[in-house]
């Protein structure tokens, strides 16, 4: 399955039980109902980076919104990881 790393700028706040359940996700290795895996995210300051298992970008983005989170394909790019 490709792995995708996503990015997004500006302070992303999403609801509590949003929060725990993408956790509780990455956690549990589970797909949601577009195929997505979320396998961790990172924050800085003003900006997020999510890196996820995918069977393409689109899903990638349609699961970000329905988290209330835009972003659009451009933001999302295939990568390779080393393990």
């Amino acid at each position: 399955m490709p792995k995708y790393m996503d990015h997004h700028k500006g302070t992303v706040t999403l609801p509590p039980e949003v929060a725990k359940q993408m956790v509780e996700g990455i956690k549990a290795g589970s797909k949601n109902a577009l195929g997505v895996k979320g396998l961790n995210s990172f924050f800085a300051k003003d900006e997020t980076w999510c890196l996820t298992e995918a069977p393409n970008a689109d899903a990638v983005c349609k699961t970000h919104e329905g988290m209330g989170i835009k972003i659009g394909v451009g933001d999302v790019k295939e990568v390779q990881t080393l393990v």
